[in-house]
């Protein structure tokens, strides 16, 4: 199966040397198994649902517990009118908690009796349901934990692909699953949720969120931004694959989850990562990361709809790829996955500087915030590194079709990338028909 973040192993085996006593008390702090109906509350400010998908991997390793240690050292800066709930699928009898700034151990506010699956929409909608009914708000945020492949159909679902679902969140192995090596009790690859599918629940649970944070691997990308655009005001993710160990709950507890400011979420992601005080999880991992303003990607697909019939794509030669910053290596030691261009350094290869400036002023509506270390690590070999152009990049990834991704399909699990990409919202919204042809001509990087 794949392994949605790459790390290596001496980091995902040391995870238990740096947890506390207090895991006992998260994980066992309510040992009845029937559900509990908290009573009426008051509207909080915020209430912020960190949405734990780890029947998994990552489970398996134990980074939720590790995470809920982050949650509980941080749980002082949670003000009296905010909530915090935490759920958590990680192959004991998935439960809802509640913490807070005076409590010492985090109460269960529902655990569910039997086991269910956090990679089906119908859970995320029936979950995200459950918390506006019992802890109301005036706004709501989302973090989404847990394996990601960003731009990929999913390999795994309970349900058909729906028309337009080509990106894929989660991983659960059910019942009888391989949580270690993310299989199902038939062997097959856990169930993952399209992100076409997420933004359907999510629509459906009645939940407008203020932000989406995804702690997981390659979710800043527009293309699945453009399919969430409906359902949230900002998205805050990573284009790269980020370290196993996510973000660091404290210091976003402390200032980002519930700020005024959406922003403070990267800024803090960011300064955790590359805090020497943190060397013992991150090392020199690196990390990417920006946030998403989504009420003006459709201007911004209309923009690049306008700018792609006077771009390089429309002459004889079109630039090759091989120079422009990208977030992913494409190789089989990964599946093929796509390279994950980045969206600005990709047209700044194409547009005349006429209209590079004019994007630029539509793009500086859309990402509000982005934070980059010099280089990140990228593997499969431990002295793998990308180095980042920071003076001209933007965070958020793009697809861009090119024909090694059909080349390559049979042996891609995902299938023909370049047909995925076909399906999407994003790719109709800015006319890319009429240029695919060329890009599929141009010379690529394998």
């Amino acid at each position: 199966m794949l392994q949605r973040h790459p790390i290596t192993h001496f980091l995902k085996m040391t995870v238990g040397r740096f947890l506390l006593p207090a895991l006992l008390i998260m994980l066992g702090a309510c040992d009845d198994d029937s559900t509990i109906v908290p009573g009426p509350r008051q509207p909080a400010r915020r209430t912020v649902l960190i949405y734990m998908c780890a029947q998994n991997s990552l489970g398996w390793a134990h980074y939720t517990k590790s995470d809920s240690v982050e949650i509980m050292a941080g749980r002082n800066a949670i003000a009296e009118n905010d909530r915090l709930l935490i759920f958590i699928d990680d192959g004991e009898a998935p439960r809802l908690m509640k913490v807070g700034s005076t409590t010492d151990q985090p109460v269960v506010v529902r655990r569910w009796e039997s086991d269910i699956n956090s990679a089906s929409p119908e859970t995320l909608r029936e979950v995200v349901s459950w918390v506006q009914k019992y802890y109301p708000a005036e706004e709501y945020g989302l973090v989404m934990w847990s394996h990601a492949d960003g731009w990929l159909p999913a390999t795994g679902t309970e349900q058909p692909l729906t028309d337009k679902g080509t990106y894929s969140f989660g991983i659960d192995v059910g019942p009888g699953g391989n949580m270690g090596n993310d299989r199902d009790a038939n062997g097959g690859t856990g169930t993952q949720m399209n992100i076409t599918d997420m933004a359907t629940a999510l629509s459906e649970s009645g939940v407008h969120m203020k932000y989406i944070l995804f702690d997981a691997c390659m979710m800043q990308n527009v293309e699945s931004d453009y399919a969430l655009r409906h359902v949230t005001d900002y998205i805050v993710a990573a284009p790269m694959a980020i370290s196993a160990y996510g973000a660091d709950y404290t210091g976003l507890l402390r200032q980002g989850l519930f700020s005024e400011r959406v922003e403070d979420i990267v800024y803090t992601y960011y300064a955790d990562v590359v805090d020497p005080a943190h060397s013992n999880k991150y090392g020199g991992y690196g990390v990417v990361i920006s946030c998403v303003r989504t009420a003006g990607l459709e201007e911004l697909a209309r923009t690049v709809a306008e700018m792609l019939p006077r771009s390089a794509l429309a002459g004889p030669n079109p630039t090759p790829m091989d120079t422009v910053q990208h977030y992913h290596p494409y190789t089989s030691s990964y599946y093929y996955r796509p390279h994950q261009y980045d969206l600005r350094c990709t047209l700044r290869q194409w547009l005349s500087d006429e209209d590079m400036a004019r994007f630029d002023a539509v793009l500086s509506n859309v990402v509000t915030a982005k934070a980059a270390s010099p280089r990140f690590w990228v593997g499969p070999q431990s002295w793998s590194f990308y180095q980042m152009d920071l003076q001209n990049y933007c965070g958020v990834a793009a697809f861009v079709p090119q024909a090694t991704y059909t080349n390559h399909a049979a042996a891609c699990p995902f299938g023909d990338l370049n047909e995925a990409f076909r399906q999407t919202e994003w790719y109709a919204a800015t006319g890319w028909a009429n240029f695919e042809k060329a890009a599929l001509s141009m010379p690529t990087i394998d």
